[in-house]
Order: structure tokens, then C-alpha cells, then sequence
């Protein structure tokens, strides 16, 4: 049997031996060293020869290191990327600068770079494609200077590229050359050629406020019509930190609004991650601070609580802060904050997530603002807009409803303030309650009542007062009405309170009224009135001053005084007597004749009076049983 004879091509000895220059690329470098020995670039490969220092010495393509040393360094430094950072490399794309290849034929180092897209001498776009048979320069081509279909490269028309971009190739030659003590810009004043690159694939693509989910993933980077997108913005970002950083993500947020604003990557999405997490390493620092004081001045969102370094900056920091924390430093309630922002007095965003919740963000800075809106007073117009009553009825009922109120000067033409509190405090009642659009059958609003029922001015704020006191139940709001002028009741239950309140059994009480549930004459329970010892508002225009009193306050009258009739009664006496009998224990009335000129003697209910009266009584039954 024979054997099959094994041929094998074993690579030529190099004839010429050209020494690499200072700013040539590895590949380059390997191009024209097989066209000088008229070789396959393959063949280059196959001899072993490669871009490190102790194999260039062993074929004679470099000199000795101490006749050289500057160059070793710098083939070491780029073996060094090559084995330990190959993404820093574009493999993919042999571009080039046609004027610089006219002016010296080697591939400089800088076209081998990822995202090196200009000439930094000649400020124009490298150039990746043949004008002539319109594919890209490969590089298994035969000539350095010409491409694979024969056309010269360095006939090639060269075009102008932004200064920024011219900018940022000269940012990452110096980075691949640079020694420790050289300084760099924000945010590049730390980073090594990997990490500069790492930014600038960040910057070019997160910051497209078009970007799509994962954009740092892309497709054939090295070439020239995919790359000039990234680094045309990583650029203007870059040269101009950090305000076209703070912009673009300002752009991002406002181009967002579908987005969930209760998360940062509801809006920023894999970039907010990445800025944590792949950039993560001390060198990036510059760029996570810039991006929390744009937070802190911008972010118009929430946080979430797990996220605490964030959340800590931004409720320290942030110029605009969640409703609550902005409730909980003013003291008030979400309605009350609401009804600042509706009336501008603190600028406020409302979002809704996708889910539908509703979250409020409103400006640090303006919280001393609404502090002093919250204690002060408001205008009667702006009272009545809350409470979503008109100009004229706020007028009849301003009094009855909030009778603090009081003029905003001396003359009689000035208008009346209302406590803002106690509009705010009306509101609190519905807190919570739902909205509907039409009353169910049988359901009446205040607004409705207000506009076909004959109910008097007082009436009215005695419905609003027992809705306050839950002694009527509203039971939702109508969508649309502001204010009181939403509340909606039963109407069953409306017609029973009002005849429960002329009968006297309601929360407020006439004076006539008053008179029979204490048992004493009409112009007495004026003289309490009038005497202050029972408080009474008065109605205006109305008969008489139109007084009314609270049902409270006639009760806090019993348990505070007593008349000298009641007295003589337990007593068994008269009531000159009885006045007699409690003058001997120093007990003396309040109020009566000879005192005030009221009709009937009112003494203190104490204990002081309760001694005396079981003192006498006591005595009174001994002396009975003597006899």
C-alpha cells in the first residue's frame, strides 16, 4: 500500500524587514510589512508574527530596547490592549484619513480604534468604503494605499466632520498614548482608553431620546455609517459636560409621559441600570454625580424606598419632592395641597402611571410660600371657588359659614378674607368619598339645592355644618362640582333633618327654641345671649338680629350654671328665699336683677353650691323629725 505524499507550504523567510513607526496601528503595520515582501497578509500571520515586542526582535523587525526604548514601550502598551481589551479594537472596518495617506503612506494607530471617526490633523470623516467599486476596504487586500478592486485611497475625497467629533479622536489618542500624569476634562479625567470608550458607546447611544430598549448592542459598530451616529452625540455631550448631559435627559424625561414615573427606569429604562451597574467603577463617578444633581434639580418623578442612597438625595437635595414629604412639612392634608397647586400658590405636576395611580410632585422651593398661604387668609372670590359657590351666594352666606372672617382693611369697600384653614377644613369632610356623574334616583346636590330649592341662606350653611358634624351623611360627590356644591345627600333624609331642625331638635337652635328646652321665658334667654353666657351667631338680615345658638352651647350652659328657680325647687323654698339661704353660705348670683338688670338670678353650678344645698336640705329634714 502507498502512501499518500502530505505537501505542506511552509511561509518564505522575510526579505524586507521595515521597523514599525511610533503611531502605527498593529494591523497596518502587518499590511504593509506582507506588501514589502510581496506576501499574502495571511503569510504574515502563518510566520507567527505578531504586534509584541519579543517576537518583532526575534524576526528582526525591531531594534534592541536600548537602542529604542520609547518605541518598546509603546509596542508593549498596545500588546497589552490587544491581549487584554480587544473590544477596544475595530477588526471589523479598515478606515482611513485619504490626506494623511497621501502625506505618508502607514496606517496610523488611531484608525484601529472603535469610535476614532475623524482625522484630528485634518478634522474630516475617516473613510471605511471604496468610491470606486462602492464595497468596504478589506483588509486582505495587496497594497496598503490601494483597495482590493485596485482604486488608490488616497484619491479618495475627504469630507469636514464637527469640530466636537474631531475633538473626541484627538480625547482617545492621548488616552492611548497618555502617561499617569496627564490631565483629561469631566468626565474623562480618570477613565483609561477602555473606559473612555465605554462612555462614549453610553453617551452615543442612551442619550438619544429615541434609543431603543437595549441600544448598546450594535450592530457592525466599527463601521463608518453605524458609528458616526454615536459619536456625533457622545461628542456634544461630552464637550459640553455637563449641560448637554443634564439636556438630554431632560429630553428623555419630557418624551416619556406614557412612561411609569414612580420609577427612574420606567423613563430611562436599561440606561439608569447601566449607569450603575456598568459603569460602575471610581473613574465613572463624575457621571453618576452629574446625573444626581440633575435629580436632584429635575427628576420629576418618585423613587422607590429600596433605592435608599437616591432617595435620601432627593428628599435632602431634590428641587421637586413627593406630595407627602411636601404634606408632611406643611403640615396639611392631601386636599389642602391639591387646592395650593389648583390655585397656583405651589407649582405642582400630577402623573398618572400605566397602571392608573395618581402620584403629585411639587417644588422644594416654594414650600415657604405655601406655608404662608396655609396660615394666612384668602379672598372671599377664591373661597367661593374652592367651595364652588358663586360670587352672590358666598356673599349671603359668608358670615353664617365662617364667622372669622374679616375685612382685608378699615374702609367699607374692601373685601372680606376667610381663614384658609376653614375652607380647607369644610373640604376634609368628603375626603375619600367617590364621584359620579349623575345623582342616583332619589340624590340631591348642595348645587341642585342651591338652584331650585326656596332654602334660606341659613339653611344652607346649617346643611353644610351638620354634613361637617356627620349628623347628615354625604354619601358621594358630583364630578364636575367643585367644592360643597358637589356634596350629594338623600333627599329622604334632607327633608327629615330639615323638619327635625324646625321642630328644634337640630344642631342649631332659635332663641324661642332654646327658651322651651331650658324652661324660662323668651327675653330671658335673650338676656343669656346678650350676656354672653351662652353663645349665639347672629343672621343677617334677619328679624331681631336673626339669632341662633348651637345645640352644644345650650348644653355647655347646663353644665356650667343654674337659675336660683331650679335652686329653690331642690330647696323646697322660694326663690327669694333660696337667695337668702345661699347669701348665708357666701354663694351669690351672676346674673339677675340688681346685677346686670337680667330677668332671672343664674348662679355657678359647684361643688360649692351643691355643699350648701345638701347642707340645708339635711338641716331642713332634722328639724322635721324633731318636731
Amino acid at each position: 500500500m502507498i502512501k499518500p505524499k502530505i505537501i505542506t507550504t511552509v511561509a518564505q523567510p522575510l526579505l524586507i524587514r521595515p521597523n514599525p513607526f511610533r503611531t502605527e496601528g498593529p494591523k497596518g503595520y502587518s499590511l504593509r510589512l506582507a506588501e514589502a515582501n510581496w506576501i499574502p497578509l495571511r503569510e504574515v500571520d502563518a510566520l507567527g508574527i505578531v504586534f509584541e515586542a519579543e517576537i518583532l526582535m526575534v524576526h528582526g523587525l525591531l531594534p534592541n530596547s536600548s537602542l529604542d526604548p520609547d518605541l518598546h514601550t509603546k509596542i508593549r502598551n498596545i500588546n497589552t490592549l490587544l491581549t487584554h481589551y480587544p473590544r477596544v479594537w475595530n477588526h471589523q472596518s479598515s478606515r482611513f484619513c485619504p490626506i494623511c495617506l497621501a502625506e505618508d503612506a502607514y496606517w496610523r494607530i488611531g484608525w484601529e480604534l472603535l469610535f476614532y471617526d475623524a482625522c484630528p490633523q485634518h478634522g474630516v470623516w475617516l473613510i471605511d468604503q471604496c468610491s470606486s467599486c462602492g464595497e468596504d476596504v478589506s483588509w486582505n487586500r495587496q497594497s496598503l494605499v490601494r483597495c482590493q478592486c485596485g482604486s488608490d485611497l488616497r484619491a479618495e475625497k475627504a469630507n469636514a466632520c464637527p469640530e466636537n467629533v474631531r475633538r473626541l479622536s484627538i480625547l482617545m489618542e492621548n488616552k492611548l498614548h497618555s502617561s499617569n500624569d496627564q490631565k483629561f476634562s469631566i468626565p474623562f479625567e480618570k477613565t483609561n482608553i477602555e473606559q473612555t470608550q465605554r462612555l462614549i458607546r453610553y453617551f452615543g447611544t442612551y442619550m438619544d431620546a429615541e434609543a431603543e430598549r437595549n441600544p448598546l448592542k450594535i450592530q457592525r459598530a466599527g463601521s463608518m455609517v453605524n458609528s458616526w451616529a454615536v459619536t456625533s452625540l457622545a461628542a456634544e455631550v461630552v464637550f459640553n459636560w455637563p449641560t448637554a448631559f443634564q439636556e438630554s435627559l431632560q429630553k428623555i424625561q419630557s418624551s416619556s409621559e406614557d412612561a411609569d414615573f414612580r420609577r427612574l427606569n420606567g423613563v430611562f429604562g436599561r440606561a439608569y441600570h447601566y449607569l450603575y451597574r456598568g459603569l460602575q467603577e471610581a473613574a465613572f463617578h463624575p457621571v453618576r454625580q452629574a446625573f444626581e444633581e440633575w435629580l436632584s434639580s429635575s427628576w420629576r418623578g418618585g423613587l422607590a424606598k429600596r433605592n435608599r442612597r437616591l432617595a435620601i438625595l432627593l428628599l435632602d437635595k431634590a428641587t421637586w419632592i413627593p406630595a407627602t414629604l411636601a404634606r408632611d412639612t406643611l403640615g396639611i392634608s392631601d386636599q389642602r395641597l391639591l387646592m395650593l397647586i389648583r390655585e397656583g400658590v405651589i407649582e405642582g405636576e400630577i402623573h398618572f402611571s400605566r397602571a392608573g395611580r395618581k402620584f403629585v410632585m411639587v417644588r422644594r422651593d416654594q414650600l415657604d410660600l405655601a406655608r404662608d398661604a396655609v396660615q394666612g387668609f384668602i379672598d372671599m372670590k377664591t373661597a367661593g371657588g374652592a367651595l364652588g359657590l358663586t360670587k352672590k351666594r358666598m356673599r349671603q352666606i359668608l358670615r353664617y359659614l365662617f364667622p372669622e372672617a374679616r375685612k382685608t382693611g378699615n374702609a367699607a369697600s374692601m373685601p372680606w378674607s376667610v381663614p384658609r384653614s376653614a375652607v380647607e377644613s369644610l373640604l376634609a369632610t368628603t375626603t375619600g368619598l367617590g364621584k359620579v356623574s349623575i345623582p342616583d334616583e332619589g340624590c340631591v346636590s348642595i348645587g341642585h339645592i342651591l338652584r331650585y330649592w326656596a332654602w334660606t341662606a341659613d339653611e344652607i350653611v346649617s346643611l353644610i355644618r351638620a354634613a361637617c358634624s356627620k349628623e347628615v351623611v354625604v354619601i358621594n360627590l358630583l364630578d364636575g362640582n367643585a367644592g360643597v356644591s358637589g356634596w350629594i345627600f338623600h333627599e329622604t333624609t334632607l327633608k327629615a333633618w330639615k323638619a327635625k331642625s324646625t321642630m328644634g331638635y337640630g344642631t342649631w337652635l332659635t332663641v324661642t327654641q332654646m327658651a322651651k328646652i331650658l324652661s324660662i321665658k323668651q327675653q330671658v334667654a335673650y338676656d343669656l345671649v346678650k350676656g354672653h353666657f351662652i353663645n349665639g351667631e347672629t343672621l343677617h338680615k334677619q328679624p331681631k338680629g336673626g339669632i341662633r345658638v348651637s345645640r352644644v352651647e345650650v348644653e355647655s350652659f347646663k353644665q356650667k350654671y343654674i337659675f336660683c328657680t331650679e335652686i329653690a325647687q331642690q330647696l323646697g323654698v322660694s326663690p327669694r328665699k333660696a337667695r337668702s339661704v345661699l347669701a348665708g353660705f357666701y354663694i351669690h348670683p351672676i346674673s339677675g336683677p340688681g346685677i346686670d338688670n337680667a330677668r332671672q338670678l343664674l348662679y355657678f353650678r359647684n361643688d360649692e353650691l351643691e355643699y350648701a344645698i345638701q347642707d340645708f336640705v339635711s338641716e331642713k329634714d332634722q328639724e322635721f323629725r324633731l318636731i
